[in-house]
């Protein structure tokens, strides 16, 4: 996910200030709090789904701090304040080891709670200037200033006993929660010590520990509340469940814009626990807003579910009907050609356009992706209560800025009235990105007046629309006489993803747009040739997209390291040492490359009837390679095997790492061979996984996944990091074992075989 939108200033960040002055004193003497460029927030436990309702922001006694990051409770408890999503990533996981590694205390003691109060500027997302988590920056971003505020406490920790014993603090230590004086050999809880501790001043500096006396940082094989989720008692935001709750299914407009001539609800409303039916308005004023709908809820959902397939709903005709996306790509590639499509660059060097001279060759190809759905395993859902003049969310709130919009578009409710209680989802991969629910939801509980929770089917989710874009890219390569790459150009056709959420947002003077250009700006395309001309074409056809694990970067490599095969076998060279020649000073990647290739056994003979392909990528500041191995099997190619390697910089979570590799494979493999929406006649024809089938475990290859810690310095992202050089690197050793090229996903296998 990508914005950039300047922060609203908010009107109650002054009562906030003007609270902890009056109550600081009584509330930190309860234990200790550290803050480090911390908003003046009230943070408490996230309200569980079976906890009262009533949204009272007052915690147990020694729970209330202000300005904090870290707790430490006199009961020995410690409190870890985060204000990031976590879809199933290990965020969680990950952010709690970083604090408790400097505080040095086990990370799995350490208990992880939500803001209560999650709108101060200090939350704001600093690249795109809204509440949100996303683009694989969470643990990044907040690595080093939550090292700090581990390490604060420590040291406030370690006074209070200094002066506790009348020691110097330099003779004192700590261990696993404990203070220690080995000459006398004493030792006191971080809990004994809190109230102490919380009246010192805070240091302004403090001094991190260096890598190499890391206890869990770089360590971790372990998931947070992995045992919960394995048995099922984790709980969930479709868990939630309040005092006289309606729980709603929305049935959508069948066609983009289409409009509620007609309902018949009888049948509906016949059925037990069905309350009411009620049209939702379509809110296409509202960049990202929900298209028109029909309600029904119930006293459960399966109720809700059995009225809504008894309605008998009448559609108005829709601008959309002619639509169908089987011609896109055709209409994609003729706006190339159209003179009045703009051209954004996004890396410009020499004049690609005139470098024919003598003995060069020219390699072109085009390359196209279609629609496709997020389908996260736990389905869109969410539960809103407006009441007394506010109003209140449950749910996987991934993006806090899009609640407070629905908030103040829906219901005119101002920032300070709102409040969330944020739970982990069962997956987002961009679909908790998307805003039509938030509307959906917050109209319902302000036309009802009870607590709302709207849940999507398979099939709702399906046909929500905000689907990842369909892509077009056509690229030529010009080979010189020495087999090197004289000129690149390149042309990626897409929509403006954030021109769905952002007003304006292209308005400045470059008009790029960051979301649609990932892999083939300056700061990240990988290979250098002396004349390069690459840019972005806007083309928009009405249909709403949305926000999707690794956004851009999917198609975008699948152009770029397709092209790059192919200028190499017209080279005459090895794909891999082609890649390497034209890498400029980025040892770290060409260590990536190099190391998949000997794993996966390049440029060793191979069983007959197989062949490797590889592909490459660079993404929030890491680097991958990924080689596929594939082999004839009856009428068909089988991809048999991946081979990642990975550098992240510093692995704060190895095993958290692994997982988003492996699910980004698999994610790959889906983009790569199954993946597709398609829309005929203004309508989806996909609803559930029979007709938009998906990886599952059984379909897997063999998978070898290297970490290559490059940089130990500072942590890259990696949840949306392996899935773009999948399909390339299928697509290349499909090539090396056929001789046909693929260019459009989802790959037939069949046919080249």
């Amino acid at each position: 996910m990508r914005h950039d939108r300047s922060a609203a200033s908010h009107d109650s960040h002054g009562a906030a200030r003007r609270r902890f002055l009056k109550q600081g004193s009584a509330l930190l003497a309860s234990g200790l709090a550290v803050g480090f460029m911390l908003p003046d927030a009230h943070a408490t436990a996230a309200s569980s789904p079976g906890s009262s309702a009533s949204g009272d922001p007052h915690p147990q006694p020694g729970e209330f701090e202000p300005n904090a990051w870290v707790r430490v409770l006199p009961d020995d408890t410690v409190k870890l304040v985060v204000h990031k999503h976590d879809s199933g990533t290990g965020t969680h996981t990950a952010l709690a080891a970083v604090v408790a590694e400097e505080l040095d205390v086990d990370p799995f003691r350490v208990e992880v709670i939500t803001p209560e109060d999650p709108f101060f500027p200090q939350y704001i997302h600093p690249l795109w200037k809204v509440f949100s988590t996303g683009g694989s920056t969470s643990v990044a971003l907040e690595y080093e200033r939550l090292r700090r505020a581990g390490a604060t406490a420590r040291v406030m920790l370690v006074e209070a006993a200094a002066q506790q014993w009348g020691v110097p603090a330099s003779a004192c230590a700590t261990d696993n929660g404990y203070v220690t004086h080995a000459a006398s050999a004493r030792r006191a809880s971080y809990g004994s010590l809190a109230t102490r501790a919380a009246k010192l001043p805070a240091p302004k500096d403090v001094a991190l520990k260096p890598p190499g006396q890391f206890k869990y940082v770089g360590k971790l094989r372990k998931k947070r509340d992995a045992a919960q989720k394995t048995n099922g008692s984790f709980a969930y935001s479709i868990d939630v469940s309040l005092p006289g709750m309606r729980v709603a299914v929305v049935t959508r407009a069948p066609m983009i814009d289409g409009r509620v001539r007609s309902v018949d609800a009888k049948a509906a409303l016949a059925i037990p626990g069905v309350r009411e039916v009620l049209q939702i308005p379509a809110r296409p004023d509202v960049l990202g807003g929900n298209q028109a709908g029909v309600a029904v809820l119930a006293d459960d959902y399966w109720s809700a579910h059995r009225g809504q397939a008894a309605l008998h709903i009448e559609w108005e005709d829709s601008p959309f009907e002619s639509f169908d996306s089987s011609t896109l790509a055709a209409r994609q590639a003729a706006w190339l050609d159209d003179p009045s499509a703009r051209v954004v660059p996004t890396i410009q060097d020499g004049d690609a356009s005139v470098v024919h001279a003598s003995g060069s060759k020219t390699i072109e190809g085009s390359y196209s992706m279609p629609y496709k759905a997020a389908n996260p395993m736990e389905p869109i859902n969410v539960t809103a209560w407006a009441r007394n003049g506010g109003i209140e969310y449950w749910g996987g709130l991934q993006v806090p800025s899009t609640a407070l919009e629905a908030a103040e578009v829906i219901g005119s409710i101002p920032e300070h009235r709102v409040t969330l209680h944020e739970l982990v989802s069962g997956g987002s991969f961009g679909a908790r990105e998307s805003k039509y629910w938030l509307f959906e939801v917050t109209w319902l509980t302000l036309k009802t007046g009870k607590p709302v929770k709207l849940m999507n089917s398979r099939e709702d989710e399906m046909r929500a629309l905000f689907y990842h874009a369909a892509s077009h890219h056509r690229a030529r390569a010009v080979i010189d006489a020495q087999g090197q790459l004289a000129s690149l150009e390149l042309r990626a056709v897409a929509p403006a993803s954030p021109e769905q959420w952002e007003p304006g947002y292209l308005e400045r003077a470059d008009r790029m747009d960051y979301s649609t250009t990932e892999a083939i700006t300056k700061w990240e395309f990988a290979y250098s040739a002396p004349h390069r001309d690459i840019g972005w074409v806007r083309h928009e056809t009405g249909v709403p997209t949305g926000w999707y694990r690794a956004v851009s970067y999917i198609p975008n490599v699948f152009a770029v390291e397709s092209i790059m095969d192919e200028a190499a076998h017209g080279a005459g060279r090895d794909p891999l040492e082609f890649r390497v020649a034209h890498m400029r000073e980025r040892p770290r990647h060409v260590a990536v490359l190099r190391e998949a290739a000997q794993r996966a056994g390049w440029g060793q003979a191979l069983p007959a009837g197989t062949a490797l392909g590889i592909s490459t990528n660079q993404a929030y500041d890491s680097y991958i390679a990924v080689i596929a191995r594939v082999a004839r099997k009856g009428d068909s190619v089988v991809v048999e095997k991946l081979t990642c390697v990975a550098d992240c910089g510093l692995a704060v979570s190895p095993a958290g790492v692994e997982e988003q590799l492996y699910g980004g494979l698999m994610w790959g493999l889906g983009h790569a061979t199954r993946d597709r929406i398609e829309i005929r006649n203004g309508r989806v024809q996909q609803s559930n996984f029979d007709t938009y089938p998906v990886i599952r475990m059984s379909d897997m290859p063999d998978i070898d996944i290297q970490i290559v810690q490059g940089d130990v310095s500072k942590p890259g992202g990696v949840g949306e990091l392996a899935s773009p050089s999948v399909a390339p690197a299928i697509a290349n050793a499909v090539f090396r074992l056929t001789g046909t090229r693929l260019r459009e996903t989802p790959f037939d296998l069949q046919m080249h075989a």
